[in-house]
């Protein structure tokens, strides 16, 4: 999987991200702050899907729970805030994407 800048305008192909399954999937490799994080999502019950960030060296960068319509996201305070928002951006439209594809 090729890494790809991540940008707050960054689209999201629906058909180039796999569907979240009730099994932790690799979804995207995302460039955040120069570096490589992986993304993984998986949908362990109805109604709640999780997202996992992990960075290169295999450590947790930060997750993000949906609930019903609530969603969670938690991410690094050393991030810079533009980081934030575009990673907080990719997961509300890969999820929404997600629901709307199911």
């Amino acid at each position: 999987m090729t890494a790809s800048p991540l940008t707050c305008s960054h689209h999201i192909a629906a058909s180039a991200l796999p569907p979240i399954t009730e099994h932790p999937v690799e979804v995207a490799d995302l460039l955040v702050g120069g570096q490589r994080i992986a993304v993984w999502a998986d949908r362990p019950a109805r109604g709640l899907t999780k997202i996992m960030l992990v960075d290169a060296s295999s450590n947790g960068s930060g997750d993000a729970t949906l609930h019903g319509v609530t969603l969670a996201v938690s991410l690094p305070d050393t991030w810079s805030a533009a980081d934030r928002a575009a990673v907080t951006c990719f997961i509300s439209h890969y999820v929404h994407q997600d629901e709307v594809n199911r």
